[in-house]
C-alpha cells in the first residue's frame, strides 16, 4: 500500500478515478470481509465505526478511519479480497479540503 505524504501526490491519487456516493457500493454482502488501513489496524468493510466515503468502478472504496483515509479494492467473484491501494493522514486530505475551499 502507497503512503501519501503530499498534497501534491494526494491531488494526483485523488483524479485517478472518478468518484461516486458511498451508497452506490453495497457492502453488506462481504460479511465480515477486513482490509489494512494506514493506521496499521486491520478494519471490516462493514465495520460501523469506519465511514465509506466515496465508491469508485469497478469496485473501490474509500474509508476513513480515526487517523487515516484508505482506498480499497476489493477483488473476486467467489471469493473476495481487499487490496489497500493508497492512503493518507486525515489531517492532509482535511489541509486540501480547507485551502480548496470545499
Amino acid at each position: 500500500m502507497k503512503e501519501i505524504k503530499t498534497e501534491k501526490e494526494l491531488t494526483e491519487m485523488m483524479m485517478q478515478d472518478s468518484p461516486m456516493p458511498p451508497s452506490v457500493m453495497d457492502t453488506t454482502g462481504y460479511g465480515n470481509l477486513g482490509f489494512e488501513c494506514g493506521c496499521g489496524k486491520f478494519h471490516g468493510v462493514n465495520d460501523p465505526s469506519i465511514q465509506q466515503i466515496a465508491s469508485y468502478r469497478p469496485v473501490k472504496i474509500m474509508f476513513k478511519c480515526d487517523t487515516h483515509y484508505t482506498k480499497v479494492r476489493i477483488k473476486g467473484i467467489f471469493k473476495q479480497t481487499c487490496i489497500s491501494e493508497w492512503t493518507c493522514k486525515n489531517t492532509l486530505l482535511s489541509k486540501i479540503v480547507k485551502s480548496k475551499g470545499l
